[in-house]
């Protein structure tokens, strides 16, 4: 067998016969000293290479879709946002509601401002139930409910 660093030598076994009677001949491939450091050199640049790709910076709404969850911190300022428009748009129209009020003679002046005062004090607690609820289900999101 000849060798010489750097170069694959191939040898060959010897001839065997299989039981069915044909020759079989066996070779085998040895790896030279100088291959190994190249073969470990390309998985190590591929695993880097690999890891770089692997490692890119998007932002949280790519596809639409956000890629961390906020969790229901977020959720729960969403509804504390939406809700003080809501209940600033109650105030603005009982504010009004109340002017219209002012216009009339007694007794209807007195009947207007209490029915007025009813809605109102209806309309703010339908209000923050649903703030309530809204912010409940923020906590309940994610909780493996579906189907």
């Amino acid at each position: 067998m000849l060798t010489r660093p750097g170069v694959n030598v191939l040898r060959v076994a010897e001839c065997n016969l299989s039981p069915f009677g044909m020759e079989v001949i066996m070779k085998h491939a040895r790896l030279s000293r100088t291959s190994a450091p190249r073969v470990f050199a390309a998985v190590a640049a591929l695993a880097l290479l690999t890891a770089i790709a692997g490692c890119t910076m998007v932002g949280d709404s790519l596809n639409g879709v956000r890629l961390k969850a906020d969790g229901p911190t977020s959720c729960v300022k969403d509804c504390n946002d939406f809700y003080k428009g809501e209940y600033d748009q109650e105030q603005k129209l009982h504010d009004a509601n109340v002017e219209a009020c002012q216009v009339l003679e007694q007794p209807d002046k007195g009947t207007c401002l209490e029915a007025e005062s009813a809605r109102h004090g209806a309309a703010m607690e339908a209000l923050g139930e649903a703030k309530v609820e809204c912010q409940n289900d923020c906590h309940r999101q994610g909780s493996g409910m579906a189907g």
